[in-house]
Formats: C-alpha cells, sequence, structure tokens
C-alpha cells in the first residue's frame, strides 16, 4: 500500500536518451528529403464529383432534416410547444420594436412570418429565431426619419412613405449578405469582435431608451437623428418637461415595475412549475388592452394608443428601386450587423448543443430571408436571443419550431391583430426599456474587461462612448477601425526575451519570469515571438543586438593564456554562440528574411556563431533558400543546439591541450 501511495506521489518524469540533430540530419534519419531537396507534392487526386443532388441538398438543408429525416414521433409534440412559446414572445415584441422602426405595429408580426419560414428552409442553426431586433429596428428607423415623408407636403409627387423606405432598406441589405454569400464571405462576421459587439449593443440600448422616453412619459418632442441625437434628445426633454403627461408616466412605471419584479423574484419560481416559460409580456400586454378597451382613462387623460391596426397578410409590393442608392450605405452596416449579432447567437447555441453550422449558408438563408421580406412590408430581421432561449430552452429540436411560430402569428394578424387597438404605446415602450435590461447593465462589465485586456477594454469604451455621443454608423466605423488598428499593431510588433536553463532539465524559459534560470555559459539563448516583416524588421534588428551586445565585453571574449611546460599556449578570442529560438515565429516575408540575413552575418562578423533552432516548417525552407549566410546551422530545438554547442566546445578544450608537446621524464 505505502509502496503504491509513493508510486502514485511521485512527481512524472521524462527520460530520453537520443543523438544530438540538425534538421537535415533529422529529415535523413526519418526517411525525409532534405528541405532543400523536398519538390512540390504531387497533385491530389481529383475529388469525387458531387452530384446535382448534392448541391440542392446542401443549398437547401430543409431537405434533410425536414422532408427525409424528421422524427415527427419524438420531436414534433417539443417543436411545437417551443414553437407556441416563441409566438407568445413575438406578439408583444413584434409590435413594441416596430416602434422604434417608425412604421405600424403589425410589421413587426411580418417579420415573425415571411423571414422565418424562409431561413427555417435554408438556414443551419436549430435554435435561433429570426424576426424583430431592436438594434436593426432602431438603425432602420433613423433612414426612415431621413427619407420618408409619407407623400405629403413640397414632394407630395415624389415622397416616400415609411414602409417604403424600410423595405428598400430591406431588400439592399438582403442583396448584400447574398453578395457576401456569392462570394464566401461568410467570416467576415469576425471583423465584429466579441468586445466590440457588446460595446456596440451597450450603446444602442441607451439610444433605444432615450428614444423611448417621449413614448414612456408622454412628452411632446421630435424625435432626433443624426449626430449627437443622444444630447440633442435630453436637451429637448430638459426644455419640454412641463408637457410631461403624468397618466402615460404612471403606467410606464407601473408596467415597468411589474416586469421586473416578476422576473427578478418570480420568474424562475413559477416557470419551474410549468412546461414552457410564462409569457408575462403577452399577459401584461393583454391586461391593458382589456383595461383600456372597458375604460375611457386612455381619452380622459389624452394618451397616445395603437390605434388603427390592419388585419391580415400584407399584400406583395416592390420596393422603390430609386431608394437603394440612397439607402445603400445605412443598408451595408445594417447587413453587416445584423449578420454578426445572429452568427454570434448562433454559434453560440450550436457550441453548446454541439452540432456544425454553415457560415456562408447562414448569409444565403439571411439574405434571402431579407429579399422576400422586403415584398411583404419587412424590416431587416436579425436573431432574438430572448426568444431564441425561449426555443432552445422549452426543449425545440429543429426550426419546426419557427415553422409552427409563423403559423400562429399569421392567425394572429388574420383575426386576432386588431383587438389590440386599445393598447397605450406606452406599454409597448415599457416592454422594451425592460427587455434592455441586460444590454443597458453591460456597462457594468467594463472595470472586468479593462482588467483583463487594456486592448479590448479600449474598444469597448471608445465604442460605447462614440456612439452614444454622436451617432450609430460614425460610433461603429470608429470601434471597428480601432480594433482592426489593435490587430494590425499587435501583428507587427514583436518580442525578442533572453532564455535561460531551469536546473537539471532541458526546459529553456525567460530569465525575466523565472528566478531559478541561468543563463547557459559561452551561449546567448534569444527568443523571437512575432512575424518578420517589412514593417517590423528594423525593430527586429536593434532588440536582437541589444540582447546579444549585453554582457558580452571584451573580457568575456578573452581566451585565457595556458601555460604548459614553460612554454604559452597561443593567445586569441574565445568565440561565443547565439542560439535563435524561433519555435513563435508567425510568418516571414522577403524583407524580414534579408533583415535576419543582415542581422546574422553583422553576429558572425563579430566573433559569434549562430544557430537557428525550432524554426517552423512553414518559414524554414523559405529562410534557407533565401539566407546568404552559408555558416548558420539549424536545429530542430534548443536543446540540441546547446549540446551540440557544448559538445563543440569540450573538443576544441581537449584537442588544444593534447597539441602541447609532452616532455618525457629522464630515465625513462
Amino acid at each position: 500500500m505505502n509502496a503504491k501511495t509513493e508510486m502514485m506521489d511521485r512527481q512524472p518524469e521524462i527520460n530520453t536518451q537520443r543523438d544530438v540533430y540538425q534538421v537535415d540530419a533529422l529529415s535523413a534519419n526519418n526517411n525525409a528529403p532534405a528541405m532543400i531537396d523536398r519538390r512540390p507534392a504531387a497533385k491530389k487526386p481529383p475529388k469525387k464529383k458531387r452530384k446535382c443532388m448534392d448541391y440542392v441538398r446542401k443549398t437547401i438543408p430543409s431537405i434533410d432534416w425536414l422532408f427525409l429525416n424528421y422524427r415527427w414521433s419524438e420531436d414534433f409534440a417539443e417543436d411545437t410547444m417551443a414553437g407556441i412559446a416563441v409566438a407568445v414572445l413575438n406578439i408583444p415584441q413584434g409590435m413594441a420594436y416596430s416602434i422604434l422602426g417608425n412604421v405600424e405595429p403589425t410589421v413587426g408580426l411580418y417579420m415573425a412570418v415571411f423571414p422565418v419560414l424562409v431561413y427555417s428552409l435554408l438556414g443551419t442553426s436549430r435554435h435561433i429565431s429570426l424576426g424583430v431586433l431592436s438594434v436593426l429596428c432602431l438603425m432602420t428607423g433613423k433612414v426612415v426619419t431621413m427619407y420618408a415623408n409619407d407623400g405629403t407636403g413640397a414632394d407630395a409627387g415624389t415622397g416616400y412613405t415609411a414602409i417604403q423606405v424600410a423595405t428598400a432598406v430591406t431588400m439592399v441589405a438582403g442583396l448584400v449578405q447574398l453578395l457576401m454569400y456569392v462570394f464566401r464571405l461568410g467570416l467576415l462576421c469576425t471583423v465584429l469582435s466579441e468586445t466590440l459587439v457588446k460595446g456596440f449593443t451597450a450603446s444602442v440600448a441607451v439610444i433605444v431608451l432615450t428614444s423611448q422616453l417621449k413614448e414612456l412619459l408622454g412628452v411632446d418632442v421630435a424625435r432626433r437623428v443624426g449626430m449627437m441625437q443622444v444630447p440633442h434628445t435630453f436637451y429637448d426633454f430638459a426644455d419640454r418637461f412641463h408637457t410631461i403627461n403624468w397618466m402615460t408616466t404612471a403606467v410606464s412605471v407601473t408596467t415597468i415595475a411589474v416586469l421586473l419584479v416578476y422576473n427578478k423574484y418570480l420568474k424562475e419560481r413559477i416557470n419551474s412549475k410549468l412546461c414552457m416559460p410564462l409569457p408575462i409580456e403577452l399577459i401584461v400586454t393583454i391586461v391593458a388592452t382589456v383595461l383600456f378597451q372597458v375604460t375611457s382613462i386612455a381619452q380622459d387623460y389624452d394618451m397616445v394608443q395603437m390605434g388603427e391596426i390592419k388585419s391580415g397578410l400584407p399584400a406583395f409590393e416592390v420596393p422603390p428601386v430609386k431608394l437603394f442608392s440612397a439607402v445603400f450605405m445605412d443598408a451595408c452596416v445594417i447587413a453587416l450587423v445584423g449578420y454578426s449579432i445572429t452568427m454570434s447567437l448562433a454559434l453560440l447555441v450550436s457550441e453548446k448543443l454541439k452540432y456544425p453550422l454553415d457560415t456562408n449558408q447562414e448569409l444565403l438563408a439571411q439574405g434571402l430571408g431579407n429579399v422576400v421580406g422586403s415584398f411583404f412590408s419587412c424590416l431587416p430581421s436579425g436573431a432574438s436571443p430572448s426568444r431564441s432561449a425561449s426555443q432552445q430552452t422549452v426543449g425545440g429540436k429543429t426550426q419546426m419550431a419557427s415553422i409552427v411560430s409563423a403559423g400562429i402569428i399569421v392567425v394572429v394578424l388574420l383575426w386576432i391583430g386588431v383587438v389590440f387597438e386599445p393598447l397605450p404605446r406606452c406599454v409597448l415602450s415599457s416592454i422594451i426599456v425592460v427587455a434592455l435590461k441586460g444590454l443597458l447593465l453591460q456597462v457594468l462589465d467594463f472595470p472586468e474587461i479593462w482588467r483583463k485586456s487594456k486592448t479590448d477594454g479600449a474598444v469597448w469604451i471608445v465604442t460605447y462612448s462614440t456612439v452614444i455621443v454622436l451617432d450609430i454608423d460614425t460610433g461603429l466605423l470608429v470601434g471597428v477601425v480601432l480594433s482592426l488598428l489593435f490587430v494590425f499593431v499587435k501583428g507587427v510588433l514583436n518580442e525578442v526575451h533572453v532564455l535561460g536553463r531551469l536546473p537539471d532539465t532541458d526546459l529553456y524559459v525567460r530569465l525575466d519570469l523565472y528566478g531559478d534560470a541561468a543563463e547557459v555559459p559561452d551561449v546567448k539563448i534569444v527568443r523571437y515571438a512575432g512575424s518578420l516583416n517589412v514593417i517590423n524588421r528594423y525593430m527586429f534588428k536593434r532588440k536582437l543586438i541589444e540582447v546579444t551586445r549585453a554582457g558580452c565585453d571584451d573580457a568575456s571574449m578573452t581566451m585565457t593564456v595556458t601555460v604548459v611546460d614553460g612554454k604559452h599556449s597561443t593567445g586569441g578570442r574565445r568565440t561565443q554562440c547565439v542560439v535563435l529560438d524561433m519555435a513563435a515565429l508567425q510568418y516571414a516575408d522577403s524583407a524580414g528574411v534579408k533583415m535576419l540575413s543582415e542581422s546574422i552575418e553583422s553576429l558572425v562578423s563579430d566573433g559569434f556563431d549562430v544557430y537557428l533552432a525550432a524554426v517552423p516548417d512553414s518559414s524554414l525552407e523559405y529562410i534557407r533558400c533565401n539566407n546568404d549566410v552559408k555558416s548558420v546551422r539549424f536545429f530542430p530545438t534548443v536543446h540540441d543546439a546547446v549540446v551540440f554547442r557544448q559538445c563543440s566546445n569540450k573538443k576544441i578544450h581537449d584537442s588544444m591541450y593534447d597539441s602541447q608537446p609532452t616532455k618525457t621524464p629522464n630515465g625513462l
């Protein structure tokens, strides 16, 4: 028992005995051609030609999961429950977020049908719920405010209605996404990093909150758009505060309080006892509708109500083509933001549930969904975190849940939608504000982001502040530029560190981080980390010279004079060695390799032997072919280079003493 315990407590060891290798010898001993003799690899055998049906099934994933392999007996019941849960969320959210887009409340319900059906047939995510998204509705609403005049005023003959402008934005955004799909630009969403998206959405939440103050308080102010939108809006509220509607304010405060109390204290307790989440937003909407239907409170206190709600499905209408050029830039930003947010959510769910996604196929699904939706009075659509989470937690297995949800919304549009006409708009604005609580509180995460990474923190705070102070588009552009600038700077920065050896190991670590590490006598080990290119080549040379010259004075280079039998051995300079650990080399271009050759040549001329160790295979052949210094040796590891150097020094030392004349004793 004690022996077994001792074996378990003993630190694992690595014991290896092998020859010291140089790169060419390593290749020869393992039946691999030397780098300089390698020829291009033989062409791979041609791939098996794919049939036309294979492309069709890849382009329309629903052929597999819905028409061929759907498990009706196992999954349909759960998908139906998930679809019902998503539909009851879509009703209040669709009408509420339509306010952000400056369009009729039924537009949000249309978005829960047409883009959703297209995505369910073409998308690869099984759980995201497409439809209204506050960020996209707000960005579209800004464009609507700029170009819509409802055919009145001086431009009555050429004016555009709000829905015409909105559908033009939707069409262009969809076409941009389809163009990205054609050119396989699915990875373009990585331009918007997670930190950037968090800062952007948190700042947009502030703008949404500001835009809803008019509805929440009943203050008579015009909606601001463009630069300095938020500061100007707060100034307008301060100037027009005397017009506040106190009944509207009371209803807003009551609605917000009910939703917050439920979410904080009752939600988990009640939902744990139900088969699906309690649709508190829909319940509040129905109660408010009934209350203001049977009473005259809204009329007595001059509250703004929803008004006429059209019943039925929208008519097919082509968006005005003449508007495409005017809204193009805004639509491009909306397309990129919508795709990035949707993909981030889809990737999060797919990684959690372990199924693959096709980023380019997602572009096709979302782009075609927007194009189709633009013919049916839809705004640009995106995935909602709350609805997607509900679809997944209730037990939805496939996009059949979205199809069920769309069917329920169609029923609402045909027969039920008109019952919400007495509903005060402040109730929907209250639902929006409560839904934004998580985004608004993201500002509290900034200290943690800053502590972990100063660059991420800078991207977050700059994006957040510029979006709020300036404008959505300007702030997003500034955030993207700053993020890419940091990536560029990090790409050209390099690090040069002196390494030492940990006692009784073959591990070589940074001397400034490990106190037990010590430099190997007569060997300067230098680690280079980063790329080596035309931009940072002079920085590389300067740092390399600094660390190799440090501590290498003439005294350390002078050979000791040895006296043997009254004769002096030949004095001279002792040659030191520089080992360059290139394991962290990311990339080297021709200018960088040329500077490497010049630096090596300078070290050799100063009396150093130079060894290159652990050069990545992707750069090794390129460096060897473009390196003019032929005396450089290449080693697979730093330890190989160090041992080789120590053995060489020992041989030189032994041969020096063996070459001295030996005096024979008298009498022999």
